[in-house]
């Protein structure tokens, strides 16, 4: 696949050019093992998904209810051929499995690396760049499952059926982009009568990110669910890797009665540090102490810090990771381990209350549906955040309107009754309809 690489940044980061150069060859390339008599090719109903997360419609038939115009644009801006009707999306997409869609996120993050300035801007520590990892549940049901679903006993008896997902997404500390990098289904495995769970998705999650990124340094930042010997170890195996890992005594115990002990003599060293909102830190630091009692052979640093905040209230980060703290880089670990919350406010957040419809049952199926829209999704929610990035028009367009929602709103209006060409004219015609200088 060819991608074209525009001298300037905005271009670059236009949704025309990434959907145009990138995504749809990709989609359009994707096998369809069908049958030759299908109704609607598999591209054509993998772009009709993407659409509808690209334009936040809230229901698969208020899609299929479309005008000359939009049938039109769906052509046009993102190159559906056959447009599918709901039922035949669902069938299609219900087949497919979710592994094929995996090398998309890979297509887009070695995009985003591929551009010195991007690439620059997202590197945190030397040349490493933070990748957070947390799960979240994307479906839920009590009357609706399938072979896949995990499932939650409620003290009424009852049972709830549903699935999530491990996703890893890039973000930094002082930049509101996060970039979603891979994703692994938490859902049954083959054969398997128990539910699955996060500490076993870790793994297939980092031997993916490992085969899709060799190259990529990279720090993990995440939740103390993963304070434990297997996952650290696995993290270790890889040269390029680091990790900055949330820590708590409570799972932890040794870690902290080693931590405790040498500040009572005195071998923790302490630093004070006053941030941008005028709060004052007080960071604690040493290296070398033993995970746990079981793990003793796992040799970690811990970083504890304290600060007071608005109205006094006291909060305390405590971590643990595998490079070693100084004076001189304990703020910036501080922070990278902090920065693990942006998975949840920039992304899950996002996708939940800014109109992606995240937990929206657009359809179960009795496969892969639920996940395949969910990745879809992802990949819509990521080429938004590249324009937000990098797009001037966009970034002038938000600027103006102030919020996304009222964004999403006014494309769909346009979308339904101008018909444009390409993404960028959409825009346009916003930019003329609330008087947004574009420059």
């Amino acid at each position: 696949m060819k991608i074209t690489h525009p001298d300037s940044l905005s271009a670059y980061c236009s949704f025309d050019t990434v959907y145009n150069d990138l995504l749809a060859p990709f989609l359009n390339d994707l096998d369809d093992s069908r049958a030759y008599n299908h109704s609607y090719p598999l591209s054509d109903c993998l772009k009709a998904g993407f659409s509808i997360y690209s334009l936040k419609a809230p229901s698969l038939y208020q899609f299929q209810q479309m005008a000359q115009t939009e049938e039109h644009n769906l052509h046009q801006v993102y190159k559906i051929g056959a447009v599918p009707s709901d039922n035949g999306l669902r069938k299609v997409l219900d087949g497919l499995s979710p592994e094929v869609l995996r090398a998309g996120f890979e297509r887009l993050t070695k995009y985003l690396l591929s551009n010195n300035e991007l690439r620059r801007r997202y590197h945190a520590w030397k040349d490493y760049t933070i990748v957070s990892v947390d799960g979240v549940e994307h479906f839920c049901s009590k009357q609706v499952s399938c072979e896949h679903c995990l499932n939650r006993k409620h003290r009424d008896e009852t049972t709830s059926y549903y699935h999530s997902m491990l996703s890893a997404v890039i973000v930094h500390p002082e930049h509101a982009e996060v970039f979603p990098l891979d994703h692994e289904p938490i859902v049954k495995q083959d054969g398997e009568l128990k539910n699955d769970c996060e500490r076993n998705a870790v793994h297939r999650l980092l031997d993916n990110i490992e085969h899709a990124h060799p190259q990529l340094n990279t720090i993990f930042t995440m939740d103390a669910l993963y304070a434990c010997g297997p996952v650290i170890r696995r993290l270790n195996a890889v040269d390029n890797w680091r990790y900055v890992i949330s820590v708590k005594e409570m799972g932890n115990r040794h870690l902290f009665e080693q931590f405790d002990a040498l500040n009572d003599v005195g071998r923790v060293k302490w630093i004070d540090h006053r941030d941008v909102k005028k709060s004052e830190w007080q960071i604690g630091y040493v290296n070398g102490l033993e995970l746990n009692a079981s793990a003793s052979d796992v040799k970690v640093n811990m970083i504890y810090a304290r600060a007071k905040k608005a109205k006094g209230k006291e909060v305390i980060f405590s971590y643990l990771t595998n490079i070693k703290v100084t004076k001189n880089n304990a703020w910036s670990l501080l922070s990278t381990g902090r920065s693990r919350w942006k998975i949840e406010n920039e992304t899950f957040n996002t996708l939940k209350n800014q109109g992606y419809h995240f937990k929206h049952n657009f359809g179960h199926g009795k496969q892969h549906l639920c996940t395949v829209m969910s990745y879809l999704m992802m990949m819509a929610f990521w080429v938004d955040q590249l324009q937000q990035a990098g797009d001037k028009t966009f970034q002038a367009i938000i600027a103006v309107l102030k919020t996304r929602v009222k964004l999403w709103e006014s494309m769909r209006a346009v979308f339904k009754i101008v018909a444009i060409q390409s993404m960028y004219q959409l825009y346009f015609k916003i930019a003329d309809m609330y008087c947004v200088r574009l420059t």
